[in-house]
């Protein structure tokens, strides 16, 4: 196991922290909601199996920074718009924290993008599933773990799709290069973790959890 510290960790393996032969009770509690999940995701026409394979994991890996994935969304946003991307990489975190105006007018739905599964997604706590849809899926979290997680901003889970999110790089890969992105700078760095994720995702059936 690496000592390498990153800011956000990914693991392609079963939603179910737990197998029944472990912690039967936390297993059926984890059974349950993971079963209300795959329901609210059917009615988004979303056929997607979360419960099998408990506690299998099949891949792990980890983004540097926060910023080195921000950073990636702004460059797809800033390219696929034909914007110059000479200050993404340079800039630093804004002293007010407020995001890039480019970034927030996709968010907002006032503007359109080739890479939702990427930009329009939870940055922490989200998942990407081995299945192929237009748009994440947003879905309100369990009431008890909103109680419980005080600190949480944002009270919704956000739903990807590893299949869509491996196209999406395989295009922005291409851009990054056209666009003489440094393939050692946090961003790219960032994709290539990004594109393993899905890739191992998509060949073993089985979601990716970012936290």
């Amino acid at each position: 196991m690496s000592d390498h510290t990153t800011e956000l960790d990914l693991v392609v393996g079963s939603m179910f922290t737990t197998r029944p032969e472990e912690d039967r009770e936390l297993y059926e509690d984890e059974r349950e909601w993971l079963s209300d999940i795959q329901d609210l995701l059917r009615e988004e026409g979303i056929e997607v199996d979360l419960l099998s394979r408990p506690g299998v994991e099949i891949w792990e890996g980890g983004i540097d920074r926060f910023m080195d994935l921000y950073q990636l969304r702004q460059l797809a946003a800033y390219l696929e718009q034909g914007r110059d991307v000479g200050g993404v990489l340079t800039a630093s975190t804004p002293d007010d924290g407020e995001p890039d105006p480019v970034l927030v007018a996709i968010w907002d739905g006032e503007e359109t993008t080739r890479f939702p599964h990427l930009i329009n997604h939870q940055a922490d706590g989200g998942y990407y599933l081995p299945v192929d849809f237009a748009e994440p899926i947003w879905l309100e979290a369990d009431e008890e773990v909103s109680e419980d997680d005080e600190e949480a901003e944002d009270p919704y889970i956000s739903f990807g799709s590893a299949v869509g999110l491996q196209r999406e790089l395989t295009e922005l890969s291409s851009l990054l290069q056209q666009a003489n992105v440094p393939s050692n700078s946090g961003p790219a760095r960032c994709l290539q973790v990004l594109r393993t994720a899905a890739e191992q995702s998509v060949a073993n059936d089985l979601p990716i959890i970012v936290w």
